[in-house]
């Protein structure tokens, strides 16, 4: 198993351990993009996590839709059904390093989980937060999200996207440096 493979399985873990202590009741609580419930941010990880298995497994991509229709009406069936097909696609033998094309360019499988795994990462925290529970974000995942954001640049910045950063005392966790990056407020 890759490096690259082990973060990404680990960040839909992440999700997975925030996903499975949402009430019903706060599915519809307003996260910290203001476009978005805690509902329509895990459709938009369900969405990712298809399009990742579409293009492993070389069929055509689900169409783009928007982000409360994907989830559907029970979010932790959705994700874990979405969780276990990726899973089972990841698991193929060769898989790593099959060439793929992403929104930025074709590249390997393992090239593409090392890259994404953040955007899996940010929005665990982005759920937890809309419904008041704590995401506890891996320090190791999070200080290699943020060298990877950095890495992008401003490309990630912008409406839909990442805002500003936010400036965090210099002792902040990497959790909370990671999440200030992406321009929300640990």
């Amino acid at each position: 198993m890759s490096r690259n493979l082990r973060d990404y399985v680990k960040s839909l873990y992440t999700v997975d351990g925030v996903v499975r202590r949402v009430a019903d009741k706060d599915w519809d609580n307003q996260s910290p993009n203001p476009d978005w419930s805690a509902k329509e941010t895990l459709g938009h990880v369900i969405w990712g996590v298809r399009h990742m298995s579409s293009a492993i497994r070389g069929i055509k991509e689900p169409e783009d839709d928007l982000q409360l229709s994907v989830v559907g009406m029970d979010p932790m069936t959705t994700w874990t059904e979405a969780m276990d097909e990726l899973l089972a696609a990841l698991d193929e033998r060769g898989v790593l390093e099959r060439r793929i094309t992403t929104p930025f360019g074709e590249m390997t499988v393992d090239e593409a989980l090392g890259s994404f795994f953040a955007d899996p990462l940010t929005h665990a925290w982005d759920i937890a937060n809309a419904v008041g529970i704590e995401a506890v974000l891996p320090e190791d995942l999070s200080r290699k999200g943020l060298l990877i954001l950095k890495a992008a640049g401003e490309a990630l910045r912008g409406p839909g996207a990442m805002q500003e950063p936010i400036e965090v005392s210099e002792v902040a966790s990497s959790a909370d440096r990671f999440i200030a990056y992406t321009g929300r407020k640990p």
